[in-house]
């Protein structure tokens, strides 16, 4: 029974970098509805395993689940995606604050750690490790503003943009912006003015979403 377990997370495993990478290639396109049978066959394994891959997929934001048994690569309506960005900016921007007057020297040295390991997935143009470490920063700074609640909503609203990442995936350009961005926030924390880092978290929120928007606007057309 071990043995079989472990063949099938392996399996399993493989199932989802493959999925995952023709997303991230285009091969599969946002807002393309995912045929079970179709892909069981494509990729010669067993139906039960594939399921569970996009189920994974599913909670990483690269498929969206439409009912138990079908799935398809994320593209959330724009009406969602600016709702959900204009609350997570508010939240992310009173966070920030809260972060910078209430971190420690520790904490900031941390931050900036984790803004090295964010630099360091950029200049290698890795998209993958990029959205890991951005999502490490970004949570590191709600944990900085110690407050429990708005920890819990800031998690909420992530768990919702997540599914926007496919979208960010095909304008390349927004790499190099964001990782600006970056550097602005950080140098907030840095120079200890929490205004600054509100502003700043506010407007890298609000410039995703522009960026999202015009992805969408690209696809369609």
């Amino acid at each position: 029974m071990v043995r079989s377990e472990k063949e099938f997370r392996s399996i399993t495993k493989l199932i989802v970098e493959e999925l995952r990478a023709g997303i991230v290639a285009g091969s599969l396109a946002p807002g393309e509805e995912l045929d079970e049978e179709t892909l069981a066959a494509s990729l010669k394994v067993g139906r039960v395993a594939l399921r569970e891959a996009l189920r994974r997929l599913d909670s990483e934001g690269y498929v969206t689940a439409l009912s138990p048994d079908r799935f398809m690569v994320s593209k959330p309506p724009l009406e969602e995606i600016e709702d959900h960005y204009a609350i997570a900016g508010a939240l992310e921007a009173l966070a920030a604050g809260l972060a910078v007057a209430r971190g420690s020297a520790e904490e900031i040295s941390r931050l900036t750690e984790l803004h090295h390991l964010l630099k360091m997935t950029y200049r290698q143009k890795d998209q993958r490790g990029y959205f890991e470490a951005n999502r490490q920063f970004h949570r590191f700074i709600a944990q900085m503003a110690r407050n429990e609640r708005l920890y819990g909503l800031i998690g909420e609203m992530r768990q919702e943009i997540r599914k926007t990442r496919i979208l960010a995936l095909h304008l390349p350009q927004r790499l190099d912006y964001s990782m600006r961005e970056h550097d602005q926030i950080l140098d907030a924390f840095l120079k200890r003015n929490p205004a600054l880092a509100e502003s700043i978290v506010r407007k890298h929120l609000a410039n995703q979403m522009a960026a999202i928007k015009q992805s969408l606007r690209s696809s369609e057309a």
